[in-house]
């Protein structure tokens, strides 16, 4: 009855620890009060598992029973995707399984008494929260897994399910001879270490992906000011040379209101008057970035033969700063300027919709526009600026193409 209580509590720990190292790497989802009850999941699954694989009486079976319970137990309480369920998985059950394997060739070795042997394992539990402490140190948080491939996730793998094969390989061929008991101490220590190596391996890769990201946005973004100030360089230009348009034009009315042909004068005055509304106020939202922005883009695809139209709200309140909003605004618009050149050298007719309000709460950003064949949506520099800002303010990013047309929609 003692043995049954004591395996009770020695699960009851290991379900708490296993908890504990998920935390330490995975990001918890959001499920209200179920994330709550998650030990107690935990719990009832290893205790279930352990009376079925008892039914069994084989480890390989138990071992391979206690890993899809905690893939399972991932996929439903942390925010990550198959891969990692099933890498920290076998990485958890590894280090759990070498902490007693470690413990058993010491008992061995020792040829230490069975009431002593269960005097042992809450020690090997303390062994084991140890382990786990001091991977909770290391870890720096470094959740970004999308950064790793397919082909270095493969690589991952490797280790921890070499590290099950050798454990259970050690378990089946145990062996009574002091020699070959030594060999597997040092041979669990070993495992232990090299999986410790490979979560000091996986953190160094996620820094170092992370880094050259940052420093890959860093430069985007100068890119995208230096064509901010080129852009508006060109505004200040073509303003320029229609003031010197506008002048001639207003020295032409007063030579013809001095010739009293007061009728030619004004038919030239309403021409001017429209020229100038067209020029300077395509676009008004209320914002001067977003105006600068929005018209430059405005007379830059007319002057290629592209019609623009909008539909945009007041933009007076926008959270972001000056970079980001020519970022978010630019990038879209350009790639959709450079594919409707394409179109209109077809003889085609062109024009690109720009949608920019705010509804529900929520930003609006959607630009849509003709292509002259289906496009591959490739995340170039343009892009992933367009992504990094809206992940920076937890919105949501996509881009769709057919044959016919080209959209992207920002919601912020």
């Amino acid at each position: 009855m003692a043995l049954w209580i004591l395996s009770f509590c020695i699960m009851a720990v290991e379900a708490w620890g296993s908890i504990y190292f998920f935390d330490t790497f995975l990001k918890k989802k959001s499920i209200g009060q179920w994330g709550k009850c998650r030990y107690v999941v935990l719990y009832f699954a290893s205790m279930v598992v352990a009376l079925f694989g008892g039914y069994f009486d084989l480890m390989g079976i138990k071992a391979m029973l206690i890993i899809l319970v905690f893939i399972a137990f991932c996929a439903v309480f942390y925010e990550a995707d198959w891969k990692q369920c099933i890498f920290f998985s076998m990485l958890n059950y590894s280090l759990l399984f070498l902490i007693d394997l470690f413990s058993l060739q010491i008992e061995n070795i020792f040829m230490l008494s069975k009431g002593i042997s269960h005097l042992i394992l809450p020690v090997k539990k303390v062994v084991w929260f140890c382990l786990l402490f001091m991977l909770r140190r290391i870890w720096k948080g470094q959740n970004n897994y999308g950064e790793l491939s397919r082909k270095e996730w493969l690589k991952f793998f490797m280790i921890p399910l070499l590290t099950v094969a050798s454990m259970l390989l050690m378990f089946f061929c145990n062996s009574a001879e002091a020699k070959v008991q030594t060999a597997y101490l040092f041979l669990s220590v070993g495992l232990i270490f090299i999986n410790i190596l490979v979560i000091e391996l996986l953190q160094g890769i996620l820094e170092k992906e992370e880094l050259f990201r940052e420093s890959a946005l860093a430069g985007q973004k100068k890119e995208s000011q230096l064509a901010h100030y080129r852009d508006m360089q060109a505004v200040y230009e073509r303003q320029g040379r229609k003031m010197h348009d506008y002048k001639n034009q207003i020295r032409t009315m007063q030579v013809l209101l001095k010739k009293g042909d007061t009728q030619a004068a004004a038919a030239l005055a309403e021409r001017l008057t429209e020229s100038i509304s067209v020029e300077m106020a395509a676009v008004n939202t209320n914002h001067p970035v977003v105006d600068a922005v929005l018209n430059q883009k405005f007379h830059a695809a007319r002057e290629q033969g592209v019609s623009m139209t909008f539909r945009v709200g007041d933009m007076g309140g926008l959270r972001f700063n000056e970079e980001e909003t020519v970022i978010l605004l630019s990038n879209l618009l350009d790639n959709a300027i450079h594919e409707c050149v394409k179109v209109v050298r077809q003889g085609k007719k062109a024009v690109i919709h720009v949608k920019l309000v705010q509804e529900g709460g929520k930003l609006i950003f959607s630009v849509r526009n003709p292509v002259t064949e289906k496009v591959e949506v490739i995340e170039g520099a343009g892009l992933l600026n367009v992504k990094a800002v809206a992940d920076k303010y937890g919105g949501d990013f996509a881009v769709s193409c057919d044959e016919e047309k080209f959209r992207a929609v920002v919601m912020l």
